[in-house]
């Protein structure tokens, strides 16, 4: 069965655009993507060369409004505007809604907005991609609070957490060294984290290293950064990396 995301904005006219593009091409026929505003407006010229820089085709990009699409159609929704996440997530909490808060390059001054967004936003997407691909059938914690705080409760897991907010990315026998549990023990932690999609890994020759997803939606890693921050019993300094 074919997934079909939908990426939400005000206007329609940048993000959301870009957005629909990335995933479409990243995604190629295993999904179906949209975007919507819910003012829309028209393309951003310059939100288009940006794509076009990346190699992203922009055939058929058009501003579209949420309003005349059908709400159950989709699997994911994922806001890219604050106001378009308060005006459609409890329309869209059904659909996986998903809010990821990207600032707005039509109002920045910096000249090299447009393409920034685009390669924050492929960044973003690609690891969006990976959770869905490696998780298909499975459970994950795109926007389910209450799995995600079930998960934060236990002092393992928050404390392994914590150090990730931290030091980005940490290998196995770093996470032993500060949580003083066993490999096996860790290790099993971390792979049911990653399998909900909260971690990600990598290997480097024999080490596993883990980081926290980047398409996580931006409130989960928000609580997670500022536990870290007022809770500083959790998190260890870590001077040396697995040898």
């Amino acid at each position: 069965m074919t997934t079909k995301v939908l990426f939400l904005c005000t206007a329609n006219s940048a993000r959301s655009l870009m957005a629909e593009a990335i995933l479409r091409q990243f995604g190629n026929d295993e999904l179906e993507v949209y975007s919507a505003g819910t003012e829309p407006t028209q393309p951003e010229p310059k939100a288009l060369e940006a794509l076009q820089a990346l190699g992203i085709s922009t055939e058929g990009l058009s501003s579209k409004a949420v309003s005349d699409l059908s709400i159950d159609e989709f699997d994911y929704v994922i806001s890219l505007c604050d106001r378009a996440r308060s005006e459609c997530q409890l329309q869209y909490k059904e659909n996986h809604f998903i809010a990821w808060d990207f600032p707005d390059p039509v109002s920045s001054k910096k000249t090299n907005a447009f393409k920034k967004t685009a390669h924050e936003l492929s960044d973003r997407i690609k690891m969006f991609l990976l959770i869905l691909r490696k998780n298909s059938g499975k459970p994950h914690l795109f926007n389910a609070p209450e799995d995600f705080f079930k998960i934060m409760a236990d002092p393992l897991r928050l404390t392994m957490i914590s150090l990730l907010a931290k030091h980005k990315e940490l290998c196995v026998c770093e996470f032993v060294d500060a949580t003083a549990m066993s490999q096996p023990k860790v290790s099993r932690h971390l792979a049911q984290l990653r399998e909900y999609g909260l971690l990600i890994d990598r290997k480097d020759q024999r080490w596993v290293y883990y980081q926290l997803n980047p398409a996580l939606p931006d409130w989960m890693r928000k609580i997670i950064i500022t536990t870290a921050n007022y809770n500083p019993q959790l998190i260890k300094d870590i001077d040396n990396g697995c040898v």
